[in-house]
């Protein structure tokens, strides 16, 4: 009974660390964030500059989220998040786990739980980072890109010619008619707040956007006018105008119209 125990309990530990392996070699880069959510200020104790360095050392590659490479900077979902959590309830011990998350927010891989009993904090989360890395230590860690790493939003079908054709027709009709028809229109310009920065990330038959999250906040789909695009799953186009890149939304009862600050 007691071997029984013993492999049942070495089979799901291998079969975990395997299971992370394989998705870790699926990306390629660890973003660190400059303040991990219990801290109190950028990179206290210097515990996010440690976490890249052990990165680094065990053979990832890792990077400050204000130093991302090119790659990385137009396609987020190429690195995972790194965040580190603590146990505040324990008076005793300092506790840190080390958790991978994706780009949709998706947890990766998480470390073992790092402990110290040192009473400076300096000294004790120092001590149980290095401890929690002994996870990724082991894991022989290679980038090795898979289907699987790619956005979800690449599997989508791409739309025939005829359907963008008349979606477009559509829009730019509705677009043309708010001032004869006296809809209430919104416009918000840059002198009112300034728009978010999206990354625009290439997908089949179009883009996604990207926040600084990295969270994706709308799909645009191609159409045969150039710079002109559909928003998936809404009644708006995303388009360019003198150099400015303008949502324009349409409800019918209502035009919204905002500058987006997209990166391509």
């Amino acid at each position: 009974m007691l071997k029984k125990i013993v492999f049942t309990t070495l089979f799901v530990i291998m079969s975990y660390f395997g299971h992370a392996q394989k998705n870790l070699n699926d990306y390629k880069y660890i973003i660190i964030p400059q303040q991990f959510e219990f801290s109190k200020s950028d990179d206290q104790f210097q515990l996010n500059s440690l976490t890249k360095f052990l990165f680094n050392k065990y053979g990832y590659e890792a990077y400050f989220i204000d130093e991302l490479p090119e790659d990385l900077k137009l396609n987020r979902c190429l690195g995972l998040i790194a965040e580190a959590s603590n146990d505040e309830g324990n008076l005793f011990k300092t506790k840190v786990e080390i958790t991978l998350k994706d780009c949709y927010g998706a947890i990766i891989s998480k470390s073992q739980i790092g402990e110290s009993r040192v009473k400076d904090y300096n000294k004790a989360y120092n001590e149980a980072i290095r401890e929690a890395f002994e996870t990724y230590k082991d894991m022989d860690y290679k980038y090795d890109p898979k289907e699987s790493a790619k956005s979800k939003s690449e599997e989508e079908q791409p739309l025939s010619t005829s359907v963008e054709v008349k979606e477009k027709s559509e829009i730019i009709v509705t677009k043309a008619k708010p001032v004869e028809e006296n809809r209430e229109t919104a416009i918000l310009t840059d002198n009112e707040t300034k728009p978010e920065l999206y990354y625009a990330q290439a997908i089949i038959n179009g883009f996604q956007l990207v926040n600084s999250e990295p969270k994706v906040v709308m799909i645009l789909l191609n159409t045969q006018a150039e710079d002109v695009f559909i928003v998936k799953d809404k009644n708006a186009i995303v388009f360019n105008k003198d150099g400015q890149w303008v949502y324009s939304r349409n409800e019918g009862t209502s035009l919204e119209v905002r500058i987006l600050d997209i990166k391509f």
